[in-house]
């Protein structure tokens, strides 16, 4: 894995501060532009990013409506997510959706390869 400069745009949803830290460091450490935020309506309102690693778990938010509101570009085009939580059980709401799905505690060889898996996507054209 490069720790190079790359332009890709990660954002990290988190109700979890210690969470949003530690992914961030990784993430950056890996190369990647990162934001962090707890809260998911004001993350869709200030930011714009190329992928999202959101917490299936965020109080004030259903995890359907976090993928509502952090889905989609800001030109309208699809935003690959990523849930993670504790849970071993992967939420009824990400069935048939595409969207993938991590167990907390995440290795960190197992979150930069599924981040590398989502941000792949992010080349390609998205409806």
């Amino acid at each position: 894995m490069s720790t190079g400069e790359r332009d890709i745009s990660i954002l990290v949803v988190d109700d979890d501060p210690l969470i949003r830290l530690t992914l961030d460091a990784a993430l950056t450490r890996h190369g990647y532009r990162v934001t962090t935020s707890g809260d998911p309506h004001a993350a869709a309102r200030e930011q714009d990013p190329d992928a999202v690693l959101l917490d299936a778990i965020i109080p004030g938010c259903s995890l359907n409506e976090c993928i509502e509101l952090l889905g989609r570009r800001g030109d309208g085009n699809r935003r690959p997510i990523l849930v993670m939580s504790g849970s071993l059980t992967r939420p009824d709401e990400l069935a048939g959706t595409g969207i993938g799905y991590l167990t907390k505690p995440i290795p960190l060889t197992e979150l930069l390869d599924a981040v590398e898996g989502l941000v792949a996507s992010t080349s390609g054209t998205m409806t």
